[in-house]
């Protein structure tokens, strides 16, 4: 028969076009599952490098001490109040396991947060982008395993961020539902959500403001159910404003302190630079890092462009669904056109939620964030959560929308896997075969109890099992000059109560809070040298001469 070469091998074309996207999406799911189970061996191994960080440590060394002495007069707890993990350290300190129920809640919350993102999905769009959705906030960089498992770094941001975006499809599916809980659950969430962000500001930005805009432009729609809609998280936004300040300041009357926040306006001069940052912190947290210097394999330079290049697409997505929605909405809304429905309704408001919330987020970090030097990418983690919720609903779009999404997600996956065997956080784990020197030396010495700069305390503390004791104290100023002080951040007074006992202090040369043995302390008992650390014994507690305020 004429022509049935070219007949067959278009159809041939056309089958394998309709299996590429099949082959991908099966090997997407293959890797994506692989990092999964490898997480899970290895988490008890990530948990204990982590704890010997002092931002994971002094998380957990306060609430024992808070639950037998109080707050001494005043417990300082950093830039970020944290209350909502405070309350939880408070209340199961006595509990059985609580170490390990402390060290494996941070993960449990964001694996809750990233499953909330799924089922948002679920509601608006398929299975297979509900699964894609999860394993994309699942399977994340390595490097942000340091502050998604830790206990004090925005656990209360990621899972309510979260929340909110389902909250809002949940209202626009709320025919049938009683009034009582139209009418009890948006303040009652507001109050949560306030306590949340009294715990941790960066919850306004990554979700209560998104919420607000989000009703504000539902709110456009001249028709019932979109009003409802709008009065409804408008309530929820306004009730947690003064939950929140309440909280705080309540919080405040019973002697804990925070620091002043680091953040503030950038003058124009730094916004150039704060946009470098940016690009380089949202790199990293879709694993463009594995193309820098610090990358130990062959292929770490290709793949980090790889997923230079997947990040660059994701954005771009999020950036053109997300504007043509909203913007849609608020032509609808000048227009005054009538109802939509529910399904149509959860749609816009899923999309329009996270795009704001994407760039709320990245908005504040760019004008407000801590200086032109550091990245701080957990301030912007949900941006991955955003392209979790909106890049999966391109799946419905057409085969090579499914082929380039598979081949994305392989990327993404693939190189989440490669970072996470390649052991990007034994750094955190450099203070182990310190403590176990100064554990010895301690029990030799009978000076159990001691004193070190911040970044060593209270990962000796926690690490050691409180075998070894450390409490963190700067540099300041005294009556006979340079002395000790407590501090910098999250320390209680009880702390340096002078008692009868021997004490040490451990001295880094060159280190930030203090660098070398201040003389008003007096002659030690015995000085040992390890590494860059001097380790000093007295035959006195020598919190007796510290001075009274922190540095």
């Amino acid at each position: 028969m004429a022509g049935t070469p070219d007949v067959r091998r278009r159809v041939g074309a056309e089958r394998l076009a309709r299996r590429v996207p099949a082959l991908l999406w099966a090997l997407a799911l293959s890797v994506g599952f692989a990092y999964l189970l490898l997480y899970v061996v290895e988490a008890p191994r990530l948990v204990g490098q982590l704890q010997w960080n002092a931002s994971v440590a002094s998380a957990y060394v306060m609430p024992p001490t808070l639950v037998k002495s109080g707050t001494g007069g005043t417990a300082v707890m950093g830039s970020v109040g944290d209350w909502v993990p405070l309350w939880f350290g408070l209340l199961s300190t006595s509990w059985p396991l609580h170490r390990e129920l402390w060290g494996a809640m941070p993960t449990l919350l964001f694996v809750a947060s990233a499953l909330t993102v799924g089922w948002s999905v679920r509601q608006v769009a398929d299975r297979r982008a509900a699964v894609l959705a999860a394993l994309i906030g699942l399977v994340v960089s390595p490097l942000a395993l340091a502050f998604l498992m830790s206990p004090f770094s925005h656990n209360v941001v990621y899972p309510c961020t979260a929340l909110l975006g389902a909250y809002l499809i949940w209202l626009a599916r709320g025919a049938g539902r009683s009034r009582v809980t139209a009418i009890v659950v948006p303040p009652a969430l507001g109050v949560i959500v306030g306590t949340c962000v009294a715990s941790d500001a960066l919850l306004a930005a990554t979700g209560v403001i998104p919420l607000a805009i989000t009703a504000l432009l539902t709110g456009l729609r001249r028709e019932r159910r979109s009003n409802v809609v709008a009065l409804s998280a408008l309530t929820t936004a306004v009730v947690s404003v003064p939950v929140a300040k309440l909280t705080s300041t309540t919080m405040g009357s019973l002697g804990y302190v925070t620091l002043p926040t680091p953040a503030k306006l950038a003058p124009l001069s730094e916004l150039p630079s704060r946009v470098h940052l940016l690009f380089d912190g949202l790199k990293a947290l879709f694993n463009g890092y594995l193309g820098g210097p610090e990358g130990p394999g062959r292929l770490h330079a290709p793949l980090g462009l790889a997923s230079d290049v997947v990040m660059c697409g994701a954005l771009l997505a999020v950036i053109v669904v997300g504007a043509r929605v909203s913007g849609r909405m608020i032509l609808d809304g000048v227009r005054k056109r009538g109802s939509q429905q529910p399904a149509e309704l959860a749609r816009r408001l899923h999309i329009v939620y996270w795009t704001v919330s994407a760039a709320v987020a990245c908005g504040a970090f760019w004008i407000a964030g801590e200086g032109p030097i550091t990245t701080h990418y957990s301030y912007y983690f949900t941006v991955v959560f955003t392209v979790a919720a909106i890049v999966p609903l391109l799946l419905s779009t057409g085969a090579l929308a499914r082929a380039v999404i598979a081949a994305g997600a392989c990327v993404y996956f693939i190189a989440g896997l490669v970072g996470l065997t390649s052991n990007y956080l034994s750094i955190y784990a450099e203070l182990a075969p310190t403590a176990s020197t100064v554990a010895r030396i301690a029990r030799a010495t009978h000076a159990q109890y001691g004193y070190a700069n911040w970044a060593d305390a209270a990962g000796l503390t926690w690490g050691t099992h409180e075998r070894v004791v450390a409490r963190p104290v700067v540099e300041c100023s005294g009556s006979e000059g340079p002395t000790l002080c407590p501090g910098f951040q999250t320390w209680i007074p009880a702390w340096y109560v002078p008692r009868r006992r021997r004490t040490f202090l451990l001295v880094e040369a060159g280190g930030v809070d203090f660098g070398y043995l201040p003389p008003n302390l007096g002659r030690p008992l015995a000085a040992y040298a390890f590494g860059s650390l001097h380790m000093y014994v007295y035959p006195y507690d020598i919190a007796s001469r510290f001075g009274s305020g922190s540095g």
